[in-house]
């Protein structure tokens, strides 16, 4: 499991998401269109990360296709695009929960499939990635690492057991996101959570 003690610079987890709680109110404010806060909300993202690309998945019919993304190349979001696991036939791969199956590492986050027990996971479904070159085998991403992102990090935005979508930071140098990050990160996709809630109802 991540830690997320070591390297914290000591401010509880309540105040940063306050923080970032009442930044998505204040942007709400004027952001009435999930796509516009998802555009706001990788910016702040960017900030709270210093990685050199982020980006925000938001859930649309049974997919979580990119709402906004910066620094990302425009080939790696077309390519990147769709999650769902599709057949031969072009029809939508289910599980036996006649769930869609979500394709790569961002859909099993999506999924909420995320081991809190493992290595790469925290306690809230969130998937950190220091380097690549840890990862074993089954926990490759579909191409990430084909590009050359060594540091990611897949934070769901997720509230009472409903997805809204992902919050993705990505960096060409390994071990960007400090463990005081991930709290602020945790703690804004909560935020947006609440926010999306409504706006996605």
């Amino acid at each position: 499991m991540v830690d997320l003690v070591c390297g914290t610079s000591g401010r509880g987890s309540a105040p940063l998401e306050q923080e970032a709680f009442l930044t998505m109110l204040d942007m709400a404010g004027t952001v009435p269109e999930p796509k516009d806060l998802a555009q706001k909300l990788v910016v702040l993202v960017r900030d709270f990360s210093g990685c050199e690309a982020t980006a925000v998945r938001l859930k649309v019919g049974l997919d979580f296709p990119y709402a906004a993304f910066l620094g990302f190349p425009e080939r790696f979001i077309a390519m990147e695009d769709e999650l769902c696991s599709t057949d031969r036939e072009g029809k939508v791969i289910r599980d036996d929960q006649q769930r869609p199956i979500l394709a790569c590492q961002c859909g099993k986050v999506l999924s909420g499939k995320g081991d809190p027990f493992h290595a790469h996971f925290t306690a809230q479904g969130s998937l950190i990635i220091a380097s690549h070159h840890e990862l074993k085998c089954q926990d490759r991403t579909r191409r990430c690492q084909l590009v050359g992102y060594e540091t990611m990090g897949l934070f769901p935005i997720r509230m009472e057991g409903v997805t809204y979508g992902l919050i993705q930071c990505n960096d060409t140098r390994p071990g960007m996101i400090t463990a005081e990050a991930i709290v602020q990160l945790e703690s804004l996709a909560n935020a947006a959570a609440h926010l999306l809630r409504t706006a996605m109802a």
